[in-house]
């Protein structure tokens, strides 16, 4: 469970008021001090996110976010941050305290959530500062759940599950991690996995894996380790080289390989190394199918062909790194694009969680394989592009149709795709 990438892993996003709890909850939940837990309103500033297991979702990443009413000067970024992890998240937790009414911010915020179709798990915080400072107000306070709900109507027309507790009662800290493990998240990839459909046990894949200079020192790529795995899963047999060393590699078998998977820098060479008989693809691809709309990526390509001097063109990397002189992003990438004829392009990049909210003034998004975004980030971006009428390609399909071998790259999906 620790060595699960955060992009694989459900993410849960706790929201309410300041003071109502929100911190509270997270430390009960994670039984470690993971937020700092304050009676000064506004304590939690940018989001900070835990990665603990909630059984039967499994291995989870937990983000406190800022109070929805935080009127300090930085209150307003602070909204923003947090209308950015509504976008993200698979699930969300909503705290309010028994002893308050809803406010027009609360209802705004778990409205958001709902239009955006995140189950939400509301939790009814029984402890207020009332109740610490005022032992006789106690009885103030609407302790059963099904009361509040019922004298808050609103509530469980949004919430899909509804719990209450003293949120620094730990004899509570299981029934609530039970109501979260029986929600189903939105836009996780299930029963999916990378290679779905594609390996039987016994199968024989040969992973070309390029060691340059922008290869990670000592350490294969996420894409290239998950791929690995998945064939151990699968109980094939995961074979690695470099790209000079395929054709050594395939003339070495008694059999051919089933496929044939490569970084996508390499496509072209592989290609030629590659029997037109032994099925091709990418890494980039393969986390394309797996991450969000193949059928979209695809579609995409045919913008290239219309690209002239002075379009514009977005790059997008979800992760960020140390740019290396022959950096795929931003060095290889846009030389391919020239050597293809189409110069003087009007290039712009973006890396980690930053995506541009208004694409329209793109003429082409180019995006990375995401391996470090998850499922429900990809789709988003996938999403915003479709629907403002931009099209949008990865790195995989790009460089494979610059070279004229997109119909082999995508042979083994393309029942998906026309599907």
């Amino acid at each position: 469970m620790e060595q699960t990438p955060k992009a694989n892993r459900v993410h849960i996003g706790f929201f309410g008021r300041c003071n109502a709890g929100k911190s509270t909850l997270i430390n009960m939940l994670t039984d470690q001090p993971v937020s700092l837990v304050s009676e000064v309103a506004g304590t939690t500033t940018d989001p900070v996110s835990k990665s603990m297991e909630i059984l039967p979702l499994g291995p989870v990443v937990i983000t406190d976010t800022a109070g929805i009413d935080d009127t300090t000067e930085l209150g307003t970024l602070r909204m923003e941050k947090t209308e950015e992890v509504v976008k993200k998240i698979n699930l969300a937790v909503y705290v309010l305290r028994a002893n308050e009414e809803p406010t027009a911010d609360d209802m705004h915020w778990l409205g958001l959530l709902k239009q955006n179709n995140v189950p939400i798990a509301l939790f009814i915080n029984e402890l207020s500062d009332i109740n610490a400072i005022n032992a006789e107000n106690k009885g103030d306070v609407i302790s059963d759940t099904s009361a509040y709900v019922e004298t808050h109507k609103g509530l469980s027309d949004l919430a899909t599950v509804i719990g209450s507790a003293d949120f620094t009662s730990k004899a509570k800290r299981l029934e609530l991690l039970d109501l979260l493990g029986g929600l189903t998240p939105l836009d996780v990839e299930g029963d999916q996995t990378l290679l779905q459909g594609l390996v039987e046990e016994g199968d024989t894949i040969i992973l070309v894996c390029p060691i340059d200079s922008a290869a990670p020192k000592g350490r294969l790529i996420l894409p290239q380790v998950q791929t690995i795995r998945e064939i151990l899963d699968y109980k094939g047999l995961a074979l690695v080289c470099q790209t000079e060393e395929l054709p050594a590699m395939i003339n070495s078998l008694k059999y051919p390989p089933k496929m044939v998977i490569c970084d996508s820098q390499a496509f072209d060479r592989v290609d030629e190394l590659t029997p037109d008989t032994i099925p091709l693809t990418s890494f980039s691809i393969l986390m394309a199918r797996f991450k969000g709309k193949l059928q979209d990526l695809v579609a995409g390509v045919e913008a290239i062909k219309n690209l002239k001097p002075g379009s514009k063109v977005l790059i997008s990397e979800g992760c960020t790194h140390r740019r290396q002189c022959d950096d795929i992003g931003t060095v290889k990438i846009p030389n391919l694009l020239k050597k293809q004829g189409h110069t003087d392009l009007q290039l712009e990049f973006t890396s980690g969680g930053a995506f541009p909210k208004d694409v329209s003034q793109y003429d082409l998004i180019i995006h990375c394989g995401a391996c470090m975004l998850t499922r429900r980030e990809v789709l988003r971006r996938i999403e915003c592009a479709v629907v403002q009428g931009t099209p949008i390609v990865n790195y995989g399909v790009l460089i494979a149709a610059l070279h004229g071998i997109l119909e082999r790259a995508i042979s083994p999906f393309i029942d998906e795709i026309k599907g």
